[in-house]
């Protein structure tokens, strides 16, 4: 189907492009009556017609198109292409509330593909589950101003902003529905370093009692070493394996589908609604280069 164009709002309504073109972008400086606003903004509406932002950015030096960058693990499980697909769903959605369009990318261990990246002027950016080096070499692709926020690492460096799930709340949500302090810890694995110390700090386990999953026989393993034992499961994809052989833990769902977790299990969700203000957090920084946010390091809410 054929998108509809300014010339074709202008047809149906009866006016010149250029009054259209005046009315669309909200040109002040031209008179003309509310009666013919009201007309081309409706005529726009029944047509469907989208704003150019290619053409839009010409005006505002600003192309309307948020980027978000996965760097996939070296690990590869069956999970491993859903654990972020309702977090990507959210920002998605919020972006496109505020008038954006989204850029998603996988980037796998190879290595990002520069030319991609450098052919997109990209008004913001996510970075998802990136580490202290890619971060390093992939930041030098966007230009000053462009806000970047990192989802799932921790990188050392002030200017960013940082998204995770709020571990320390989790981690004592999850006592508190065991009833007893937690004896094991099953966690998926994170690209960043950084962020796999932390959690393992917050756990309050010493490292023999840390599994992180690299196969469902190790991890088979590591549960039978613990019989009968109350823990915790990070990741509701390893949790739903992790049944088969052991159930008295509680599960932290960092890929936000708690609805695969055993009935009965303990569970703790993270709020996939407070996306909706880390977007619009970032909406501000682009649209006002000076904007400073108080909080860099921005956890997602417990849901028990």
């Amino acid at each position: 189907m054929k998108k509809a164009t300014i010339k074709d709002i202008a047809k149906a309504v009866g006016v010149s492009i250029a009054t259209v073109s005046y009315i669309l972008n909200d040109v002040k400086t031209q008179s003309i009556s509310d009666e013919t606003r009201v007309k081309v903004l409706k005529a726009a509406q029944q047509l469907k017609y989208v704003t150019n932002r290619t053409a839009q950015s010409l005006k505002v030096k600003k192309t309307g198109l948020i980027g978000i960058l996965w760097f996939k693990g070296q690990d590869r499980h069956v999970w491993s292409d859903l654990k972020y697909a309702r977090t990507i769903n959210a920002i998605e959605r919020h972006c496109s509330e505020l008038g954006y369009h989204v850029l998603f990318m996988q980037i796998d261990n190879l290595g990002p593909s520069s030319k991609i990246i450098m052919e997109r002027n990209l008004d913001g950016v996510f970075l998802m589950n990136v580490d202290q080096e890619q971060f390093t070499t992939i930041s030098h692709y966007f230009g000053f101003g462009v806000p970047v926020f990192v989802i799932d690492s921790y990188i050392e460096d002030p200017l960013f902003h940082k998204i995770v799930p709020d571990f320390v709340g989790s981690f004592q949500a999850a006592r508190s529905l065991l009833g007893e302090a937690p004896q094991f810890l099953v966690m998926d694995s994170y690209n960043n370093a950084e962020l796999m110390e932390f959690i393992k700090r917050e756990s309050g386990l010493d490292e023999g009692r840390i599994h992180v999953f690299d196969s469902i026989e190790g991890m088979n393993e590591f549960l039978s070493a613990h019989a009968g034992r109350p823990g915790i499961v990070l990741n509701e994809f390893l949790a739903h394996e992790a049944a088969k052989t052991h159930n008295r833990f509680a599960v932290l769902c960092t890929s936000h589908c708690p609805e695969i977790v055993p009935q009965g299990m303990a569970k703790v969700a993270f709020d996939l609604n407070d996306y909706k203000e880390i977007v619009r957090m970032m909406d501000r920084n682009i649209q006002d280069a000076d904007e400073v946010s108080r909080e860099k390091f921005y956890c997602l809410s417990v849901i028990t």
